[in-house]
């Protein structure tokens, strides 16, 4: 335990207090349920000491890093700095939601779809926030060095293709002639809870027809339905402008449902029921969707 606890990663990259406190607390308990079972004083003092100067209470504000694996090995890792409240500095994008995890597992659990299969070329990653850019901006510079780092030390890990080809860039919906310049670009469009005001719906759709300009590229978008309204709001301007991608039937989820009218085309899978866990446990309470979105 105390290899995982101190682990150099954990070390550079720690979860939040909270999160530690409330792991080892588990942990202490499962050893204490075993006969003749042996903690160490060590640990229990860190334990103790953690406990009593953290605010256990839910909600807790912060900064922590956050860890993702994508092999058993644990060497391919996504490392994030997340803000722990929901709303921080008026905005929702300091934190990573259940839709942008779900998505990232279908990717993972089917690389058939989209750039999961080959690796993209070129990633922006976009927003019109302020706090959010220069969050993504960190997090993408401690990736690199994360890569770099593991160059040095487990070279054999790292795809000797690999190129930092990120890059983060500020984008406004409502400025459709700058959506229009990603068609150039971009051939898969990736979104995740982005669908929850039905105020800014209309202007995503105006953006996703800007971006999504022929049938050879395909939008990605995750939902969760928090009201059924605006999520059929969004469905309904997608239908008038786009089309529903009929290709879903090489997944293994359920469609859950279909349409084919206006310009662009859409296909809707629930995710609630999928059994993705490389990267996250689902939360059995979510309903989130996926909708593949591309030209006729």
């Amino acid at each position: 335990m105390k290899t995982i606890i101190f682990h150099e990663h954990t070390t550079s990259y720690s979860p939040s207090h909270q999160y530690i406190v409330f792991f080892l607390k588990k942990y202490i308990e499962k050893i204490e349920s075993m006969p003749n079972y042996d903690l160490d004083d060590e640990l229990m003092e860190f334990y103790v000491s953690l406990a009593a100067t953290t605010n256990l209470s839910a909600g807790a504000a912060g900064m922590c890093y956050k860890t993702y694996t994508l092999d058993k090995d644990q060497y391919t890792k996504v490392v994030l700095n997340e803000e722990q409240m929901m709303i921080s500095q008026g905005t929702t994008g300091l934190q990573t939601w259940e839709a942008s995890l779900r998505l990232a597992d279908f990717f993972v659990e089917h690389p058939g779809f989209a750039c999961a299969a080959v690796g993209a070329a070129h990633v922006l990653s976009t927003d019109c926030s302020t706090a959010v850019l220069k969050l993504l901006e960190a997090n993408r510079l401690k990736m690199r060095l994360h890569v770099a780092g593991l160059l040095r030390k487990a070279p054999n890990m790292v795809d000797p293709a690999f190129k930092d080809n990120v890059q983060v860039a500020e984008l406004d919906w409502e400025h459709t002639d700058e959506c229009a310049k990603l068609s150039d670009s971009a051939d898969v469009v990736i979104g995740a809870d982005i669908t929850y005001d039905p105020t800014i719906v209309p202007v995503l759709v105006g953006a996703l027809k800007e971006m999504v300009a022929t049938s050879q590229q395909v939008a990605y978008i995750t939902a969760t339905i928090r009201n059924q309204e605006t999520f059929d709001l969004f469905l309904q301007l997608v239908g008038k402008y786009l089309s529903i991608y009929n290709a879903v039937h090489v997944c293994t989820c359920d469609m859950h449902a279909s349409y084919e009218s206006g310009v662009l085309v859409k296909s809707v899978m629930d995710l609630s029921e999928t059994k993705m866990t490389t990267l996250c446990h689902p939360n059995p309470m979510a309903d989130i969707r996926l909708v593949l979105i591309t030209r006729k």
